[in-house]
């Protein structure tokens, strides 16, 4: 296995794990409070976050799955780019509170549309 191939895994690899842990784990599996304060925070009543946030929770697992089927397409990388970009600025607009805490949306977003930027340049180089 060569270096760009190797490089080229290891983006696509963990752009799907992340879409995978952040579907599952704070959304489908522990729902956690954070999830359900940004769609209420957009309006929502809370019956209504559970469902926005199970809803998101089953197409990031859905993502996930795309981005390693679709390993010699771009698009699945594209369209996390666009994804991350967009998510972050609904955060930075319904609930910026979530920008100072450890972990947060700036970090994660900004991380995972480096990879996908880094996975473009390497796709079938």
């Amino acid at each position: 296995m060569n270096n760009t191939y190797f490089s080229y895994a290891v983006c696509r690899v963990t752009i799907a794990v992340v879409w995978l842990y952040q579907g599952l784990v704070p959304k489908l599996l522990y729902m956690h409070e954070d999830e359900l304060a940004m769609s209420m925070a957009a309006g929502f009543s809370h019956s209504e976050a559970v469902n926005v946030a199970t809803i998101g929770g089953v197409l990031e697992v859905g993502m996930a799955v795309m981005v390693l089927i679709f390993w010699r397409q771009r698009w699945p990388l594209y369209l996390t780019a666009i994804a991350m970009l967009g998510l972050l600025f609904f955060v930075i607009l319904v609930q910026p509170t979530l920008l100072v805490a450890a972990f947060n949306p700036v970090t994660t977003n900004i991380t995972v549309l480096a990879l996908s930027i880094v996975g473009l340049q390497l796709h079938h180089r």
